[in-house]
């Protein structure tokens, strides 16, 4: 068979298909097969990169979250008086003559006063662990009655986020040998702006043991102050 007579039955087989609509179909086919399913399988590989790629992040952030400990920024802070704005040891001796435990028992009084009345809903929690390690299971337990939020009187129940009472120490009055202690302050409730003013003061009983120092390993023992009883009063 010569060239011309091949390339005759070629037209003759191509004009066939096109009247069956035969070429079209393989026409189809192959720009499916060349076309359409290079360009399906790119966008599976884009989508399957991507999906890869956010399980790499989700990965790296939980890793990073398993360690607490971050590396410290420094900033720079603007004050006009360094003495206030930085934390500085002050002595708690304020009279001369004053001893130490007389000195850290006032301390004791005025903080458990300042944590058991106080209320500002960013720190109530804070509070109510310290008036916990400081109370007996008895004064703990009347403490827990006093700001249940059935009770009206509760702090919960009246200031709740709107209000703040602050607390400011008068006076602070202590009869170690008989374990009592009389804590005078004043209470500023602060509700829309306005700040309402009151007088108080607290009677409150409890177990003291002052700084001593173990003769035996020439250390100083850890002292113990537990509050027993706690009644407060208007004034």
């Amino acid at each position: 068979m010569n060239p011309t007579d091949q390339s005759m039955d070629d037209y003759l087989d191509a004009a066939a298909k096109i009247r069956t609509g035969e070429y079209f179909r393989e026409a189809r086919a192959m720009y499916d097969i060349h076309v359409h399913d290079p360009m399906a399988e790119r966008y599976v590989h884009i989508m399957l990169a991507a999906l890869s790629f956010l399980a790499f992040l989700i990965a790296m952030t939980a890793m990073q979250s398993l360690y607490p400990l971050q590396s410290s920024v420094p900033f720079i802070v603007s004050t006009n008086n360094i003495n206030d704005d930085l934390p500085r040891i002050h002595t708690l001796v304020q009279r001369k003559g004053e001893s130490a435990n007389e000195a850290l028992l006032e301390f004791l009084g005025k903080n458990y006063v300042q944590l058991r009345e106080e209320y500002d809903i960013d720190t109530f929690g804070r509070n109510i662990s310290g008036v916990r390690s400081q109370s007996s299971p008895e004064a703990f337990k009347e403490f827990q009655q006093a700001i249940d939020p059935h009770n009206p009187a509760s702090p919960v129940a009246m200031y709740q986020r709107h209000s703040k009472r602050k607390i400011e120490v008068v006076s602070v009055k202590a009869i170690p040998d008989r374990s009592e202690m009389e804590v005078a302050y004043d209470a500023d409730v602060e509700e829309a702006g306005v700040i309402k003013k009151s007088s108080w003061s607290a009677d409150i009983a409890f177990q003291y043991e002052g700084i001593a120092l173990d003769e035996k390993s020439d250390k100083v023992k850890p002292f113990h102050f537990v509050v027993t009883q706690y009644r407060t009063r208007r004034l």
